[in-house]
């Protein structure tokens, strides 16, 4: 949450950067502290995440006026398959959150503002997904594949990963060693995080297989 702190007054309480519920439980009374006094502030929480890393910036600004920062690693919940992202929101007041009593909450009306989105990566060359073992991803609409560059295992099998078809175009993104995420329509493309012009010029086209 390096963004937070150039948006902090100067004169501004820092309540700290906490982690761990001890930490943070402190990082909220000195939040508390300083806006029943009328103080500016900053604190950054990292907050318990399901299936991405979560992060809030609480800040009051010697105006008077509050705000809120949120970073989630991705905001799908799918692992990685989109890209990060960091949103502002104004707040009318912070308040005790009901599920974690470590943690405030911002209290609002606003909508979040989009502030930046995580990096994009170029898609390398094509190249053949020959050895490729893939098995639909039940998660998301057809198009969507689990895929291994691994030697072929009776567990891949079991699990239902068959070999690639011949002449199939995927845009893949890495994830775990060996590993990847892809998608095999344009429809499907956005679900594993890739912008990809699936009409490749023919001399573009790999020879040795899909």
């Amino acid at each position: 949450m390096a963004t937070a702190r150039p948006l902090a007054d100067a004169q501004a309480v820092d309540c700290g950067e906490a982690r761990e519920s001890e930490d943070r439980l402190k990082a909220k009374a000195c939040v508390e502290a300083a806006d029943a006094a009328g103080k500016p502030f900053i604190a950054i929480l990292h907050l318990p995440g399901i299936d991405s890393a979560v992060s809030q910036a609480l800040l009051r600004s010697a105006n008077g006026e509050r705000f809120q920062l949120w970073y989630d690693s991705d905001s799908s919940g799918a692992n990685g398959r989109f890209r990060s992202r960091i949103s502002r929101r104004a707040c009318e007041r912070f308040v005790p959150d009901p599920e974690f009593e470590e943690d405030l909450r911002c209290e609002s009306q606003a909508e979040a503002t989009t502030l930046c989105l995580g990096t994009e990566y170029d898609l390398g060359p094509l190249q053949s997904a020959a050895g490729m073992m893939c098995v639909p991803d039940e998660t998301y609409r057809p198009g969507v594949f689990d895929c291994a560059w691994l030697k072929p295992t009776q567990l891949l099998k079991d699990q239902g990963f068959k070999p690639v078809p011949a002449d199939t175009l995927l845009a893949c993104k890495a994830g775990q060693p060996g590993f990847f995420s892809c998608s095999s329509t344009a429809g499907t493309d956005s679900a594993v995080g890739v912008r990809f012009e699936r009409e490749p010029p023919p001399d573009a086209s790999p020879e040795d297989g899909p």
